[in-house]
This record gives C-alpha cells, structure tokens and sequence, in this order.
C-alpha cells in the first residue's frame, strides 16, 4: 500500500481503456490525435510563455526592486513576492523559497509567504497567454479585477504579518 498512487494511475488507465472498448473508438487513435492538438497548443502558446519568461528574469535579475525596497518592519523579500505574484508564479515561489530558508518555516514571514502563494495568481501571466492565445484585445475589466483580487491578497497578508 505504500505505492498507492501507482495503482490509482493504472486503475484509471484501465477504466479509460474499458470505457473505449465499450464505446467501440479505437483509444491509440484518440490518444494520438489528443497529442497532436496538444502540440499545436504548445506551438502556438510558446512565444507568450517566452516573452513573459524573459521580462520577469530580466527584471528579477536588475536588483530593482531590492534597492528600492528598503523597509526593516516587513522583510523585503516579502514585498518582492507581492510584486512577483501577479507576473511569475516561478519568480514567486523562489522568494518564498528564499524567505522561508532564511527567516524558517514557521516564522512569520514565512507563514505569510505561503499565504500570499497559495492566496493570489499569478493575473497578468495568465491572462496575457490565455487572452493571447484565443486572440482576445478587449480585455476590458479582466485585468484590473484581477490585479485589484491580487492587491486584496496581498494588503491582507501584510495585516496578516502584524497580527501574527
């Protein structure tokens, strides 16, 4: 029973097999056409994950905002991490990373990062591949009430920290 899992995984691979037999639809063919749509996806998604990619290294690797954050009541790379949240989920969750290797894991800061992680989204991310994928331009109220749920998260994460 230690593996459960692997047996959940086949179990479900047997029950889609047998769900094929029944409908009589040849399951090899579905799952090749399914890769093949899911290529095309992956082609065409690719330029947006790279642009956002690149912007979000390229800024995280300017040291921006370390310099200009500079507030000893609330570690800096807690800030940082709001700041990242809406963009990168990667970016994000390496400061989390950092804060909890340096501050631990049941410290305040620490508790309030996995909040502010697990709380908001990464909003500008992934409505910039998504809209850029379907090939919406009139986003109209999507992003400012997305980013105004991530402003929310992160305002209550930093009474969180105060309160702790």
């Amino acid at each position: 029973m230690q593996n459960l899992s692997y047996y959940i995984i086949l179990g479900f691979v047997g029950l889609v097999l047998l769900y094929s037999l029944i409908k009589k639809n040849n399951a090899y063919e579905s799952f090749i056409n399914g890769c093949k749509e899911s290529m095309t996806t992956g082609i065409t998604i690719l330029p947006y994950l790279l642009v956002m990619y690149v912007a979000v290294n390229v800024f995280k690797a300017s040291g921006i905002l370390t310099d200009i954050i500079k507030i000893d009541v609330i570690p800096s790379e807690l800030l940082i991490q709001g700041v990242f949240r809406p963009v990168s989920s990667h970016a994000s969750l390496s400061m989390m990373i950092s804060i909890i290797n340096t501050y631990g894991v049941d410290s305040k800061a620490g508790l309030v990062s996995s909040v502010l992680q697990g709380g908001s989204d990464t909003t500008i991310y992934v409505m910039g591949l998504y809209f850029g994928y379907v090939g919406i331009k009139k986003t109209r109220h999507a992003y400012p009430i997305g980013l105004l749920c991530d402003l929310i998260c992160f305002i209550l994460c930093m009474l969180l920290f105060f309160l702790i």
